[in-house]
């Protein structure tokens, strides 16, 4: 068995760097604006954060005019973030399909939510393959994707998708999910939890 995971992005506090998640979450009712499919290190290891301690805490006490001040700090760790993530975005100079290191993609953990699965070595195999074929086959990521829910009139548009619509025909493909269409971050979300599943904060680093 080998795993994956579905990221979600949940839209943090207004900066206008975060306009289109901010848009994206406001007309859809929803926390959620983008959303990633994460692979891990390889199908054999299931690796995707590992902890490490950095700093253990220390304890230092002293004494001042017949006082004693007791001083802890506390452990610093790091998490270092191993895998790849797949989806279709314009941030970062990018534009359609793509696929980049997970390091790169989760620097702010807090801000993300993800559903994992447990696939077959067959589903996983076929699911790489189906995404780096998106990948390698990119047209581009067209304005006219947001609108495919972001207006009451609907553009179809067969090359393209938005991030969520990869992530969920991705998913049908597997069998993990069934139906197309226009797929938002929320729906997505919608149509998993509905299938059983469950979102872990990714700062959980189970």
């Amino acid at each position: 068995m080998a795993k994956i995971r579905v990221l979600l992005y949940v839209t943090p506090k207004f900066k206008w760097k975060y306009r289109i998640n901010w848009l994206i979450s406001l007309w859809t009712r929803s926390k959620y604006s983008h959303a990633e499919a994460w692979t891990p290190r390889d199908m054999t290891n299931d690796v995707f954060t590992q902890t490490e301690l950095i700093k253990p805490s220390k304890g230092d006490i002293s004494t001042s005019c017949g006082y004693t001040t007791v001083t802890v700090t506390e452990p610093v760790y790091r998490t270092n973030i191993f895998g790849t993530c797949y989806t279709s975005t314009t941030r970062d100079d990018n534009s359609g399909t793509v696929k980049r290191d997970a390091s790169l993609v989760l620097t702010h953990p807090e801000h993300w939510e993800y559903f994992e699965f447990e696939l077959t070595e067959l589903q996983y195999t076929l699911l790489e393959f189906i995404m780096n074929k998106d990948v390698d086959n990119n047209k581009g990521y067209a304005f006219w994707d947001l609108l495919k829910f972001l207006s009451p009139v609907h553009f179809s548009d067969n090359e393209r998708a938005i991030c969520s619509e990869a992530v969920n025909d991705w998913l049908v493909a597997i069998g993990i999910l069934l139906g197309g269409g226009i797929i938002s971050p929320k729906k997505l979300h919608k149509k998993l939890k509905e299938k059983g599943y469950k979102t872990v904060e990714l700062l959980n680093y189970s």
